[in-house]
């Protein structure tokens, strides 16, 4: 087995996930050295709803601002938005490079199981609209939710959550224009699987927090009893105490 191991990776040398590079097989893990050591951890507890660092050692602790405001129960990520794990996302969703994909969801994956002891009991991956899914091909929060699934053995309910409305690009929008566009946009199509359950929402990044909000809303009106968001990375906006991304 080892001569076979050897073989491969001396035919096709493994590449990092992160830059594309080659690595040394006897490497831990998909990312070289360099990547592993630009791979920012997600820090202090900061508040779901405005990115604030929180004043209490959890996920679910809104700063006083915001508490009451959301949908949203939590906001678990596993990196902020930049260096490595920004390469990772990028790589991942606009060229299919499904290795780095599963990496985001392992990292996600370990991150719920620090941050969450208690546990969900379903994974909801955010839907595309069915001319997006046409045109990547596939959609990013659906396969990590699935891959953390498997390693955590949590059930994942795909079809859970469905887009109604195919949204222009959110990126460049102010907060209030986010949340008109997307008004209306999900719908829940199967409210038995979401019913009295702790649901974990599943995405790649999270900006503003405006999808996961719209999401969460819809969940719970649906009957979930705690929905949570769980993403590979979170953008960490430069806002002032009392400003509110969502």
């Amino acid at each position: 087995m080892r001569f076979a191991a050897d073989t491969r990776d001396l035919l096709f040398p493994p590449h990092c996930s992160g830059c594309g590079g080659r690595r040394a097989p006897e490497v831990d893990g998909a990312l070289c050295p360099a990547c592993r050591r630009d791979l920012p951890s997600p820090g202090e507890p900061l508040c779901p709803g405005c990115g604030i660092a929180a004043a209490a050692a959890d996920a679910a602790s809104f700063c006083r601002s915001c508490r009451g405001r959301y949908a949203m129960d939590a906001v678990l990520f596993a990196a902020p938005y930049a260096g490595t794990a920004k390469e990772l996302v990028h790589r991942f969703k606009y060229r299919a490079d499904f290795a780095a994909g599963r990496l985001l969801a392992h990292l996600i994956a370990t991150r719920i199981e620090t941050a969450l002891p208690g546990g969900v009991d379903l994974l909801v991956p955010v839907p595309l609209h069915r001319w997006r899914l046409v045109g990547r091909g596939f959609n990013q929060a659906a396969l990590l939710a699935r891959d953390i699934a498997r390693q955590l053995g949590l059930p994942v309910a795909v079809a859970a959550l469905g887009r109604a409305s195919n949204t222009r690009t959110l990126a460049g929008l102010h907060p209030d224009e986010r949340s008109r566009e997307l008004r209306g946009a999900f719908t829940v199509r199967r409210p038995e699987q979401v019913a009295g359950r702790r649901i974990l929402l599943v995405d790649d990044v999270l900006t503003t927090g405006a999808t996961a909000e719209c999401c969460c809303a819809v969940l719970k009106a649906a009957g979930a009893s705690w929905v949570g968001v769980a993403v590979a990375a979170r953008v960490l906006l430069p806002l002032r105490r009392g400003q509110h991304p969502v």
